[in-house]
Protein backbone atom coordinates (compact mmCIF):
# COMPACT_ATOMS: atom_id res chain seq x y z
CA UNK A 1 0.00 0.00 0.00
CA UNK A 2 1.65 3.32 -1.13
CA UNK A 3 -0.34 6.33 0.14
CA UNK A 4 0.81 10.35 -0.26
CA UNK A 5 1.27 11.34 2.55
CA UNK A 6 0.95 14.78 3.93
CA UNK A 7 1.62 15.99 7.02
CA UNK A 8 -1.23 17.29 10.13
CA UNK A 9 -2.88 20.56 9.37
CA UNK A 10 -2.85 22.55 12.93
CA UNK A 11 -5.60 21.50 15.34
CA UNK A 12 -6.14 18.24 13.33
CA UNK A 13 -6.30 14.95 15.76
CA UNK A 14 -5.65 12.00 14.19
CA UNK A 15 -9.25 10.87 13.73
CA UNK A 16 -9.21 14.13 11.49
CA UNK A 17 -6.17 13.55 10.25
CA UNK A 18 -6.13 9.91 9.01
CA UNK A 19 -9.34 10.79 7.53
CA UNK A 20 -8.69 13.39 5.31
CA UNK A 21 -5.42 11.30 4.03
CA UNK A 22 -7.76 8.32 3.13
CA UNK A 23 -9.97 10.80 1.55
CA UNK A 24 -7.63 12.33 -0.40
CA UNK A 25 -5.81 9.05 -1.36
CA UNK A 26 -9.38 8.26 -2.08
CA UNK A 27 -10.71 10.55 -4.12
CA UNK A 28 -6.85 10.97 -6.07
CA UNK A 29 -7.14 7.55 -7.21
CA UNK A 30 -3.61 6.85 -5.41
CA UNK A 31 -5.92 3.74 -3.18
CA UNK A 32 -7.87 3.21 -6.71
CA UNK A 33 -11.61 1.58 -6.69
CA UNK A 34 -11.62 -1.74 -5.05
CA UNK A 35 -8.23 -2.05 -3.42
CA UNK A 36 -8.10 -3.11 0.16
CA UNK A 37 -7.82 -1.33 3.27
CA UNK A 38 -5.91 -2.88 6.14
CA UNK A 39 -6.33 -1.08 9.97
CA UNK A 40 -2.94 -2.18 10.75
CA UNK A 41 -1.41 -1.36 7.98
CA UNK A 42 -2.43 2.00 7.55
CA UNK A 43 -1.98 2.38 11.42
CA UNK A 44 1.74 1.61 10.91
CA UNK A 45 1.78 4.09 7.83
CA UNK A 46 0.38 6.59 9.82
CA UNK A 47 2.19 6.70 12.95
CA UNK A 48 -0.93 6.39 14.92
CA UNK A 49 -3.15 3.39 17.08
CA UNK A 50 -6.10 1.56 15.30
CA UNK A 51 -8.47 3.84 17.19
CA UNK A 52 -8.31 6.74 14.89
CA UNK A 53 -7.96 4.91 11.77
CA UNK A 54 -10.73 2.74 12.23
CA UNK A 55 -13.24 6.16 13.30
CA UNK A 56 -11.86 6.91 10.08
CA UNK A 57 -13.11 4.29 8.19
CA UNK A 58 -16.52 4.43 9.54
CA UNK A 59 -17.22 8.18 9.02
CA UNK A 60 -15.49 7.65 5.07
CA UNK A 61 -17.97 3.93 4.53
CA UNK A 62 -20.84 6.84 5.38
CA UNK A 63 -19.41 8.93 2.55
CA UNK A 64 -20.24 6.05 0.17
CA UNK A 65 -15.89 5.64 -0.24
CA UNK A 66 -15.45 2.54 1.65
CA UNK A 67 -17.17 -1.06 2.34
CA UNK A 68 -17.08 -2.90 4.81
CA UNK A 69 -17.59 -6.66 3.60
CA UNK A 70 -18.39 -9.71 5.79
CA UNK A 71 -15.13 -12.06 5.80
CA UNK A 72 -14.09 -10.22 2.62
CA UNK A 73 -12.67 -6.75 4.88
CA UNK A 74 -12.53 -3.25 4.25
CA UNK A 75 -12.73 -1.94 0.37
CA UNK A 76 -12.65 0.90 -1.38
CA UNK A 77 -16.10 1.44 -2.91
CA UNK A 78 -15.93 1.20 -7.09
CA UNK A 79 -17.40 4.66 -8.35
CA UNK A 80 -21.18 4.18 -8.63
CA UNK A 81 -22.43 6.26 -11.60
CA UNK A 82 -25.83 6.66 -10.00
CA UNK A 83 -23.91 8.41 -7.00
CA UNK A 84 -21.88 10.12 -9.26
CA UNK A 85 -24.85 11.60 -11.43
CA UNK A 86 -25.97 13.13 -7.89
CA UNK A 87 -23.27 14.35 -7.26
CA UNK A 88 -22.46 16.47 -10.31
CA UNK A 89 -26.02 17.23 -10.56
CA UNK A 90 -26.37 18.79 -6.92
CA UNK A 91 -23.21 20.76 -7.53
CA UNK A 92 -24.90 22.26 -10.69
CA UNK A 93 -27.56 23.02 -8.88
CA UNK A 94 -25.89 24.79 -5.61
CA UNK A 95 -22.76 26.12 -7.54
CA UNK A 96 -25.27 28.16 -9.83
CA UNK A 97 -27.26 29.66 -6.87
CA UNK A 98 -24.06 30.78 -5.28
CA UNK A 99 -22.58 32.19 -8.32
CA UNK A 100 -26.18 33.90 -8.47
CA UNK A 101 -26.12 34.93 -5.11
CA UNK A 102 -22.50 36.49 -4.74
CA UNK A 103 -22.58 38.07 -8.54
CA UNK A 104 -21.21 41.72 -7.83
CA UNK A 105 -20.59 41.20 -4.20
CA UNK A 106 -16.90 40.16 -4.34
CA UNK A 107 -14.78 42.47 -2.09
CA UNK A 108 -11.22 43.30 -3.05
CA UNK A 109 -9.75 40.84 -0.52
CA UNK A 110 -11.58 38.10 -1.83
CA UNK A 111 -10.74 39.37 -5.77
CA UNK A 112 -6.99 38.99 -4.32
CA UNK A 113 -7.24 35.24 -2.93
CA UNK A 114 -9.37 34.16 -6.33
CA UNK A 115 -6.41 36.45 -8.48
CA UNK A 116 -3.55 34.47 -6.68
CA UNK A 117 -5.82 31.01 -7.34
CA UNK A 118 -5.88 31.72 -10.90
CA UNK A 119 -2.13 32.55 -10.92
CA UNK A 120 -1.40 29.39 -9.03
CA UNK A 121 -3.79 27.61 -11.90
CA UNK A 122 -2.11 28.78 -14.70
CA UNK A 123 1.10 28.06 -13.72
CA UNK A 124 0.16 24.27 -13.11
CA UNK A 125 -1.64 24.12 -16.58
CA UNK A 126 1.51 24.59 -18.36
CA UNK A 127 3.47 21.79 -16.63
CA UNK A 128 0.27 19.29 -17.21
CA UNK A 129 0.40 15.99 -16.52
CA UNK A 130 3.30 16.33 -14.45
CA UNK A 131 0.99 18.49 -11.79
CA UNK A 132 -2.57 17.09 -12.54
CA UNK A 133 -2.94 16.62 -8.54
CA UNK A 134 -1.72 20.54 -8.13
CA UNK A 135 -4.07 21.54 -10.65
CA UNK A 136 -7.10 19.43 -9.43
CA UNK A 137 -6.24 20.61 -5.94
CA UNK A 138 -6.61 24.16 -6.91
CA UNK A 139 -9.55 23.56 -8.58
CA UNK A 140 -11.46 22.26 -5.81
CA UNK A 141 -9.95 25.47 -3.89
CA UNK A 142 -11.28 27.61 -6.25
CA UNK A 143 -14.86 25.92 -5.71
CA UNK A 144 -14.47 26.12 -2.32
CA UNK A 145 -14.21 29.48 -1.84
CA UNK A 146 -16.78 30.41 -3.98
CA UNK A 147 -18.98 28.41 -1.49
CA UNK A 148 -17.39 30.66 1.35
CA UNK A 149 -17.64 34.01 -0.22
CA UNK A 150 -21.28 32.98 -1.19
CA UNK A 151 -22.06 32.40 2.19
CA UNK A 152 -22.28 28.70 1.60
CA UNK A 153 -19.61 27.27 3.50
CA UNK A 154 -21.47 24.82 5.47
CA UNK A 155 -22.91 23.47 2.44
CA UNK A 156 -19.26 22.72 0.95
CA UNK A 157 -18.65 20.52 4.01
CA UNK A 158 -21.57 18.87 4.06
CA UNK A 159 -21.86 17.88 0.69
CA UNK A 160 -17.79 16.55 0.24
CA UNK A 161 -19.66 12.78 0.65
CA UNK A 162 -22.17 13.07 -1.61
CA UNK A 163 -19.79 14.36 -4.95
CA UNK A 164 -17.16 11.73 -3.83
CA UNK A 165 -18.20 9.53 -6.54
CA UNK A 166 -18.21 12.47 -9.37
CA UNK A 167 -14.86 13.94 -7.96
CA UNK A 168 -13.39 10.43 -8.51
CA UNK A 169 -14.58 10.16 -12.04
CA UNK A 170 -13.19 13.54 -12.85
CA UNK A 171 -9.70 13.17 -11.56
CA UNK A 172 -9.88 9.66 -13.54
CA UNK A 173 -10.77 12.00 -16.83
CA UNK A 174 -7.55 14.53 -15.69
CA UNK A 175 -5.31 11.47 -15.67
CA UNK A 176 -6.69 9.99 -18.48
CA UNK A 177 -5.30 13.13 -20.38
CA UNK A 178 -9.00 13.89 -20.98
CA UNK A 179 -9.18 17.82 -19.28
CA UNK A 180 -8.67 20.50 -21.35
CA UNK A 181 -6.83 22.47 -18.72
CA UNK A 182 -6.63 25.88 -20.54
CA UNK A 183 -10.65 25.29 -20.94
CA UNK A 184 -11.00 25.28 -17.05
CA UNK A 185 -9.01 27.98 -16.25
CA UNK A 186 -10.84 30.10 -18.85
CA UNK A 187 -13.79 29.69 -17.21
CA UNK A 188 -12.96 30.14 -13.88
CA UNK A 189 -12.00 33.72 -15.30
CA UNK A 190 -15.30 34.33 -16.23
CA UNK A 191 -16.91 32.69 -12.83
CA UNK A 192 -14.57 35.42 -10.63
CA UNK A 193 -15.68 38.23 -13.41
CA UNK A 194 -19.22 37.02 -12.55
CA UNK A 195 -18.68 37.41 -9.09
CA UNK A 196 -16.99 40.59 -9.48
CA UNK A 197 -19.04 42.47 -11.78
CA UNK A 198 -21.89 40.70 -11.94
CA UNK A 199 -23.74 38.04 -14.63
CA UNK A 200 -24.83 39.65 -17.48
CA UNK A 201 -28.30 39.45 -18.92
CA UNK A 202 -27.41 36.79 -21.79
CA UNK A 203 -25.80 34.64 -19.63
CA UNK A 204 -27.40 31.25 -17.62
CA UNK A 205 -25.76 30.49 -14.99
CA UNK A 206 -26.80 27.31 -14.44
CA UNK A 207 -25.60 26.58 -17.95
CA UNK A 208 -22.29 27.86 -17.42
CA UNK A 209 -22.08 25.94 -14.13
CA UNK A 210 -23.59 22.99 -16.20
CA UNK A 211 -21.03 23.08 -19.04
CA UNK A 212 -18.23 23.87 -16.85
CA UNK A 213 -19.07 20.53 -14.30
CA UNK A 214 -20.07 17.75 -17.08
CA UNK A 215 -17.15 17.93 -19.41
CA UNK A 216 -15.96 14.99 -18.46
CA UNK A 217 -19.22 13.31 -20.24
CA UNK A 218 -17.23 14.11 -23.39
CA UNK A 219 -15.34 11.17 -22.78
CA UNK A 220 -17.52 9.05 -20.22
CA UNK A 221 -17.62 6.04 -22.06
CA UNK A 222 -14.64 5.61 -23.41
CA UNK A 223 -12.79 6.15 -19.74
CA UNK A 224 -15.39 3.49 -18.59
CA UNK A 225 -13.64 1.31 -21.67
CA UNK A 226 -10.22 1.98 -20.32
CA UNK A 227 -11.02 1.26 -16.98
CA UNK A 228 -13.73 -1.01 -16.34
CA UNK A 229 -12.52 -2.57 -12.73
CA UNK A 230 -13.17 0.99 -11.40
CA UNK A 231 -16.84 1.18 -12.15
CA UNK A 232 -19.74 -0.21 -10.82
CA UNK A 233 -21.09 -1.57 -14.08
Amino acid sequence: MELHITPPEINENNREYACRLLRSNIITLQLPPGSSLNEDELSDHLKMSRTPIHEAITILKEEWLVEVLPQRGTKVTLINPALMKEGYTARILLESSVLNDSAGNLDNNQLQQLLLLLKKQEEASRNTPDQIDAFIRLDDEMHRLMYFFGGRSHTWKATRGLVSHYDRARYLDALSGNTIFEKVLMEHREFCDYMLMGIPHNVDAQQKVADHLTSFRDNYISTIEKYPSYYLI
